[in-house]
């Protein structure tokens, strides 16, 4: 199941580990979908089916 996370203080989600953005320090988690600011490129991995959940 993917952990979505999003950097304290920014309103974008990332769920892809691959993310050239995916927070490692200082972030919140949750683990159900936020329903709006998601990642643009995580949303471009998951498309391609390169996405690291």
């Amino acid at each position: 199941m993917a952990k979505y996370r999003k950097k304290r203080g920014t309103d974008t989600w990332h769920w892809c580990r691959n993310c050239s953005n995916w927070p490692t320090q200082d972030y919140t988690e949750r683990d159900s979908r936020p329903g709006s600011d998601l990642c643009n490129e995580c949303k471009a991995k998951e498309r391609k089916g390169d996405c690291t959940a």
